[in-house]
């Protein structure tokens, strides 16, 4: 073997006796000069030498058991790659022999250069601090080759790998008397709040969140260690726990150090955390009484971490960077995951599911895109039930609905929520041409009492849409205030004018009773639906409140205009076609506005895709632009 790392037993010994977090990982770090590496011998725990392949001098590190965060101390340099190496724990000094030629991680975005600081001297602090800089940006898939046997995560095994999963963290803290807790951590011109441990990529996410205020010397029964300072007058002290980053010294044992001067405590400070500067060191010695505290080993157990930093653990390189998000649809969990993704779907569904049971029984992948006539999409079961039939609550209402059977953008709750809230007045008439399973009908209902004529085009929309109304005590039927019809959205606009206009009820004018909103959700080609409103009755010039339509299309920007003015084009054109163009026209809103009084305006939703976004475009159905689309050019 060219190149070993040695363990010394009397090394091991003498350092057996401090405090090692739970976990049993050993994380090597190899840099250029030992990518030609086959195997090392290593032991669980105690310190590491490094052994070039040619003789020179080794480093020598002490390095005890750590988390995945923690890693082994090497030469300021560029890194190459990563192996981990997980023995069984055991308390003889068994060496055991680890092939790590399996995967790399590289890195080399991180240079010495970034994180040299002018109050680190030592060479050693330099080395840590270059560790914390790779730690923070860089994860390592855990594919283990044990001996001859190569161990690979997937959905079968990848819990056994917890003791890998976990990690443990040593946070440094300042002791503080307690009269002075809360103003340092809630005041905005505390100093100490830039260098809190809430700050820590590493805690970010984990939950329940960890807690920075500690007793002092960890006592378990709440009670807080009594210092004596000038007069033998007692004092009660908590610990606050600091960014990791900032303290990069050996630890020393937390005493009565306020015995001591403000000069010895002031350096003691400065040794034990460089991160953190001086100034802010003196101030905390002088106003506060800040001496330096014990340090506090926290367990981040794997199930208390956010699920995208398990991923990052256990995905292969290929696979990087996880997943981040997925769609909660009642107790399914929607994933679209990427090419790349998609070979390890199943264990990427695993770990969802046992971190997020027994709300998410159920992971799904998004296969193709959405098509049809009914806009659905084929799902691949990644974990769980195969249980499709779902129950969403969106602001006190539920939703009963078969996935499958369906569409629905749980990201349209925010536009939904506009519309009831800004654009719905109590009890006015509402028609949704394109309901799909009603969410914003029935919401409407019973959040502002407004009738409902809706309308799509799929037969199970519009099953699901009339039970989940009933399911909400919504009066249900021809003669109630919530009428479901299943058919095509052109011929429900078309018969809201025809059946308002031969209604015994109606005014003369023939709008009154037409819709105070229409709403055409389908971003695919709502426009080409506009021409329908050439049935309505046209009416008088004097109506009050001209029924208000919202259009919903996809727009991209061209070189003259955004994608709100393409989208107003685009309802233009379907309203009042122009014919025998060589070049259509462009910013018609104007027109619109100014000769026909539609008061257009259009709104961003969302973004579908880079450069496409779903607009809202709505406008008035004034009696002249009714008259227009009707072929009557006569004087107004």
């Amino acid at each position: 073997m060219d190149s070993i790392c040695h363990m010394q037993s009397e090394e091991k010994r003498r350092h057996s006796s401090r405090r090692r977090p739970s976990s049993s990982i050993i994380a090597t770090i190899l840099w250029h000069q030992l990518l030609g590496m086959k195997s090392i011998t290593v032991a669980a725990g105690g310190p590491i030498m490094f052994a070039r392949r040619q003789p020179r001098k080794p480093l020598h590190y002490r390095y005890p058991h750590s988390g995945l965060t923690e890693f082994c101390r090497a030469a300021v340099g560029r890194i190459s790659g990563i192996a981990f190496a997980s023995p069984a724990r055991s308390t003889s000094s068994t060496y055991r022999s680890y092939d790590i030629t399996e995967r790399y991680v590289s890195c080399s975005s991180c240079a010495p250069s970034q994180i040299m600081r002018s109050n680190i001297t030592s060479r050693e602090r330099c080395k840590q601090e270059y560790m914390k800089c790779f730690t923070r940006n860089f994860s390592t898939p855990l594919f283990l080759k044990r001996g001859e046997t190569t161990t690979e995560i997937n959905e079968r095994n990848w819990q056994s790998f917890s003791d890998e999963l976990n990690e443990t963290l040593e946070l440094p803290a300042i002791s503080v008397p307690a009269q002075h807790v809360h103003w340092l951590l809630s005041n905005k011109d505390s100093p100490v709040k830039p260098f809190l441990a809430t700050g820590m990529a590493e805690l970010e996410g984990v939950h329940p969140k960890i807690k920075i205020v500690r007793d002092c010397n960890g006592r378990p029964d709440g009670d807080t260690e009594k210092v004596y300072h000038d007069g033998q007058k007692p004092q009660r002290r908590k610990r606050i726990l600091l960014d990791s980053n900032v303290a990069l010294g050996e630890n020393s044992k937390e005493g009565n150090s306020l015995r001591r001067s403000s000069t010895d405590r002031l350096s003691e400070l400065t040794q034990q955390l460089p991160g953190v500067p001086e100034s802010v060191l003196q101030r905390l010695v002088e106003e506060f009484e800040v001496t330096y505290g014990e340090p506090e080993f926290i367990d981040v157990l794997y199930q208390n971490q956010p699920i995208t930093r398990i991923l990052s653990k256990v995905l292969p390189p290929e696979a990087q960077p996880p997943p981040s998000s997925y769609e909660q649809i009642g107790h399914v969990a929607h994933f679209n995951l990427r090419q790349t993704h998609i070979p390890h779907g199943k264990l990427i569904g695993r770990v969802l599911l046992d971190r997020l049971q027994p709300s998410i029984r159920t992971v799904v992948n998004k296969l193709g895109e959405v098509g049809g006539p009914y806009r659905t999409y084929q799902m691949d079961l990644l974990a769980g039930e195969d249980d499709y039939f779902v129950r969403v609550i969106e602001h006190g209402v539920s939703l009963f609905f078969d996935l499958r059977n369906v569409y629905w953008c749980t990201r349209l709750e925010g536009e939904r929520t506009y519309m009831i809230e800004n654009e719905f007045k109590p009890n006015q008439l509402v028609a949704d041409a394109f309901c799909g399973v009603g969410a914003l009908c029935i919401r409407a209902a019973a959040a502002k009492g407004c009738r409902v004529l809706a309308n799509d085009l799929n037969p199970d929309a519009v099953t699901y849409c009339e039970d989940s109304a009933k399911r909400n005590g919504i009066d249900v039927g021809e003669n109630g205030k919530f009428q479901v019809q299943c058919g095509d959205a052109s011929q429900f606009i078309m018969n809201l004018g025809i059946d308002m206009s031969d209604s015994s009820s109606a005014e003369d004018t023939g709008v009154s009773n037409l819709p105070d909103h229409l709403l055409l959700n389908f971003p695919l080609d709502s426009p080409s639906f506009l021409n329908a409103l050439r049935w309505w009755p046209s009416g008088e010039n004097n109506i009050e409140s001209p029924p208000r339509v919202h259009v919903y299309t996809f727009a991209r920007g061209d070189e003259v205009r955004t994608a709100a003015e393409v989208a107003i084009d685009m309802v233009a054109d379907g309203l009042l076609p122009e014919g025998g163009y060589v070049e259509p026209s462009k910013f018609r809103g104007e027109y619109l506005n100014e000769e026909l009084g539609c008061n257009i305006e259009a709104r961003e939703i969302r973004d579908a895709a880079p450069g496409k976004l779903v607009i809202c475009v709505s406008f008035s159905v004034t009696p002249v632009l009714l008259r227009r689309m009707q072929g009557d050019y006569g004087l107004d």
